[in-house]
């Protein structure tokens, strides 16, 4: 099992690989944590990482989403994957 959690965490503990995030924490509760932010981008670059490492089996499939959205959104605004 593959963690992105806080080094030393119960989750950290119990899992075969950590990919250890630090970050601290506030108490305003209207605007998402910063842990969120730093877990968010760890697998953003896990997945880049991933795709690259298998691009014969990902491309395809990485375009055709890729075409899905772009048909979903109307066409023609070439947004970010995933926006």
């Amino acid at each position: 099992m593959v963690a992105i959690t806080a080094h030393g965490s119960p989750l950290a503990d119990a899992a075969n690989v950590v990919l250890p995030v630090a970050a601290r924490e506030t108490d305003f509760i209207y605007h998402p944590s910063a842990s969120r932010y730093a877990m968010l981008a760890a697998i953003d670059v896990l997945a880049l990482e991933l795709a690259l490492r298998h691009q014969d089996r990902s491309r395809a499939k990485l375009r055709r989403l890729k075409i899905t959205l772009d048909a979903h959104r109307g066409g023609g605004d070439r947004q970010p994957l995933g926006d």
